[in-house]
């Protein structure tokens, strides 16, 4: 286990961020209407309201269930999201259709989910009426992994910066969020990296770019880590969040940090291994914050080097496609530039005596 005195630079980064945003962002009002079949509207609302709860309750749930016959639209115009549940087997009514259409006037973000049966193959595209929606079918309600694929749709149409928000307080979608959190922080962290790595590559500028790095690349983490406690029901206390978790993240910190460093003081080894590492050092944190917030598991040094591993291999792909990416960018660029200096010399020539 780590001791208190080997996390001195993640402590003290983390104390020093300004965490009243993202508790903001983690506390902001939710609003999700489920229309439609009241067994299927049911039905969704307990899987959203049912996962890991390990803080408690954080407050009252943002679902409310509505009849398609009862409900008047223009109430609706202020929430953040509608989630029409219908049954496929169930006839819809001239008046439920008429408000479908009344929904869909109001252009919010909508998930359509047609429970109990799978759609015919030639079902062709939604209905005007709900263009604009996210459907999902589901055929068999049992399947293990209708719960994912629901937290997923409803999360590809509530807008972002509710997602935080939206976790906290649905545990149905804290999984597929702090998966969300976790690859998109290690992306960051890798592009960071690619992005400094050419002058770091010079000697003389190699040692502060590496230590400037790893102060960066620390304070991505440590966001991520209090993310990851929010969304998991956590009370928002960071000071209380440091004492609970930096000795279980410690052994990822550490990890990262060592290896990060002495990558940034090696230039031979170029820009793909430092970018692997960036993404993932980050990732084997967040991945040992997850497993203590959701289940209050810590992970031992045999999974945490098991972890690292899988961590790095996907490092090198996301290394890979990143430093492939800036190579095409980089020669759509050159390609620019031969064009315009080409014309700019064909131009003298024609203006020659």
């Amino acid at each position: 286990m780590a001791q208190w005195n080997d996390l001195s630079v993640a402590f003290n980064t983390l104390r020093e961020i300004d965490v009243a945003a993202i508790r903001a962002e983690a506390e902001r009002p939710l609003a999700i209407v489920c229309v439609g079949s009241p067994r299927v509207c049911q039905t969704i609302a307990t899987r959203l309201e049912s996962g890991p709860q390990r803080y408690g309750v954080t407050g009252p749930s943002p679902i409310q269930l509505a009849s398609l016959t009862t409900i008047i639209p223009d109430e609706l115009r202020g929430v953040d999201l509608i989630v029409l549940g219908l049954d496929r087997n169930t006839r819809l009514s001239a008046r439920e259709l008429a408000t479908i259409d009344r929904l869909a006037a109001l252009a919010l973000p909508t998930v359509v989910v047609v429970w109990g049966t799978a759609l015919p193959a030639d079902a062709g595209p939604l209905h005007p009426r709900v263009a604009h929606a996210r459907l999902l079918v589901v055929p068999d309600p049992d399947a293990p992994d209708v719960n994912a694929q629901l937290a997923e749709a409803v999360l590809d149409r509530l807008p972002g910066e509710l997602h935080l928000a939206a976790a906290r307080r649905l545990p149905g979608l804290r999984a597929a969020v702090a998966r969300q959190l976790i690859n998109s922080v290690s992306f960051t962290n890798a592009t960071y990296v690619l992005a400094t790595a050419l002058p770091s590559q010079i000697p003389i500028f190699n040692v502060p770019f590496a230590a400037a790095d790893i102060l960066v690349l620390t304070k991505n983490q440590a966001i991520l880590v209090y993310r990851l406690s929010l969304a998991y029901g956590a009370p928002p206390d960071i000071r209380e969040r440091l004492r609970e978790v930096l000795p279980v993240i410690g052994g990822a910190f550490i990890w990262r940090q060592l290896a990060r460093a002495l990558v940034g003081l090696i230039p031979i080894w170029g820009v793909a291994p430092k970018v692997a590492i960036a993404y993932a050092g980050t990732y084997t944190t967040g991945m040992a914050a997850w497993r203590w917030f959701a289940e209050g598991e810590i992970v031992d040094q045999a999974r945490l080097q098991e972890l690292g591993r899988e961590a790095l291999a996907l490092g090198r792909a996301r290394a890979a496609e990143l430093i492939a990416a800036a190579q095409a960018r980089s020669a759509q660029q050159m390609s620019r530039w031969q064009r315009f200096w080409q014309g700019v010399q064909a131009k003298f020539r024609r203006t020659r005596p």
